[in-house]
């Protein structure tokens, strides 16, 4: 697997190495970058259909980073509206995307449109609970019906981050897109991480902070109170100014 710098796309299949060779690239130009979307889905023990190596990276390095991917080989989108992922009514867009090929791209969030609550990047304390390395033996392994699980490759530097965390994201853009086309994604994501995850050695609710855990314990239960529990919580987010503008 080539990593860092020297790294050049040559049409490999999506997976794994793949995906560590991306954050290599990145990380080798000082992009920090965690794991997102589908692909982190099944990291997780989620089986989804993976149409992308998605990544969050901090919001004035997604320049740098595109033209770094460019540079590496990965392809400029061309079909303009036609492309599905460019389609805004479908789910959340990512900021900016390469293609690997017509169906599959390389995707680039920035950190202010899913994770703004999340740390800086850049000053990350090397050993933080926010964060998991995508081989960490707490990550469930490859199973049937259960996705892709960790990373076999070791030393690994693919990071994405914790479950509980990532649960909260969730529920702070379920918050944010609130009566929105996006909200039903966030919350289907949320309820495939309470199926397939929730109860095991990185999911434990008692984690959550306590306004994201009431939430969350409502939806685990079918509460039709739970609605009105998201919206106690978005509106102390809003009185609190923790939730930005919707498409901001």
């Amino acid at each position: 697997m080539v990593m860092m710098a020297d790294f050049h796309f040559t049409e490999q299949k999506l997976g794994n190495d793949l995906v560590s060779s991306i954050s290599g690239l990145l990380d080798s130009i000082n992009v920090p970058n965690l794991l997102w979307g589908n692909y982190l889905l099944t990291v997780y023990g989620v089986p989804t259909i993976v149409d992308e190596a998605a990544f969050v990276i901090p919001d004035d390095l997604t320049q740098v980073a595109f033209s770094s991917l460019m540079s590496a080989g990965f392809l400029p989108c061309n079909q303009s509206s036609g492309c599905p992922h460019s389609d805004t009514l479908r789910v959340p867009p990512a900021f900016k995307h390469l293609h690997i090929n017509d169906e599959l791209v390389v995707s680039l969030y920035r950190k202010s449109d899913v994770l703004w609550e999340f740390e800086d990047l850049r000053y990350l304390p090397e050993k933080n609970p926010d964060i998991m390395i995508a081989s960490d033996d707490r990550l469930p392994s490859a199973s049937l019906g259960r996705g892709r699980g960790r990373f076999s490759s070791h030393p690994c530097t693919v990071k994405l981050p914790c479950a509980v965390r990532y649960c909260e994201a969730l529920i702070l853009l379920l918050c944010r897109d609130y009566d929105s086309s996006y909200e039903t994604y966030w919350l289907a994501i949320l309820s495939y991480m309470l199926e397939y995850v929730d109860g095991t050695d990185i999911l434990d609710e008692n984690k959550l902070q306590e306004g994201y855990r009431k939430f969350y314990h409502a939806l685990k239960q079918g509460d039709p109170e739970m609605y009105s529990m998201l919206d106690e919580l978005r509106l102390s987010l809003i009185e609190e100014r923790r939730l930005p503008m919707i498409n901001d």
